[in-house]
C-alpha cells in the first residue's frame, strides 16, 4: 500500500507542475531520471515504471530522451572548453572519458543524429566499367559478323539456273 500512496505523491506533483510538459522540460534539457528519482525519494526503476505507465508521459520521455542528447553533446563541449593551457593530463584524460561517455549516451538517446551506424563503401572502377563495355560491344560485333557470313555462305549456296541465250 505504500506503494501505491508513493505513486500517487509522484504523479501528483508531477501533474501539478505541468505534467507531461514538466518532464519533458526536465529530461530534454539533461537531468536523468536517476536525478528525477531522487528528488522524489524513490529507485529509478520505481519512479520510471511509474511514470511510464501514463502514456502521454511515456511519449513525453521518449521525445524528450531523443532531445536530451543535444544537452549532453552541449555538455561535453562546455567540459572541453573549460580546458585550458594549465590543465593536468590527467585533468585531460578524465574530461575525454567524460566526453566519451556523453557521447555514447547521444548516440543511444538519438541513434539518428549521434549514432555510429556502419559505412558501406562502394568501389567503382571506371578501367573496369570500360573494359566491360568494350567486351560487350565486341561480342555484339561479332555476333554481327557470324549473321553476315551465314547470309553470305546462304546467298552463295542458292542453286541458281543458268540461262542460256538458246531458248
Amino acid at each position: 500500500m505504500a506503494g501505491r500512496a508513493l505513486r500517487r505523491r509522484i504523479l501528483g506533483e508531477i501533474k501539478s507542475k505541468g505534467g507531461a510538459d514538466f518532464l519533458f522540460e526536465e529530461v530534454a534539457s539533461g537531468k536523468t531520471m536517476t536525478k528525477l528519482a531522487e528528488e522524489y525519494g524513490c529507485s529509478r526503476a520505481y519512479f520510471s515504471t511509474s511514470v511510464n505507465q501514463i502514456p502521454e508521459y511515456a511519449s513525453a520521455l521518449a521525445k524528450a530522451k531523443r532531445e536530451s542528447a543535444d544537452a549532453l553533446v552541449e555538455e561535453g563541449l562546455g567540459m572541453v572548453d573549460a580546458l585550458d593551457g594549465s590543465s593536468t593530463t590527467s585533468e585531460i584524460a578524465a574530461t575525454r572519458e567524460k566526453v566519451q561517455w556523453r557521447k555514447f549516451m547521444a548516440g543511444s538517446y538519438n541513434q539518428d543524429r549521434y549514432g555510429n551506424r556502419p559505412q558501406t563503401n562502394v568501389t567503382i572502377s571506371v578501367a573496369d566499367m570500360h573494359l566491360d563495355a568494350l567486351r560487350k560491344v565486341n561480342s555484339e560485333i561479332a555476333a554481327i559478323d557470324a549473321e553476315d557470313k551465314q547470309r553470305e555462305a546462304n546467298a552463295i549456296d542458292v542453286e541458281y539456273e543458268e540461262l542460256s541465250s538458246e531458248r
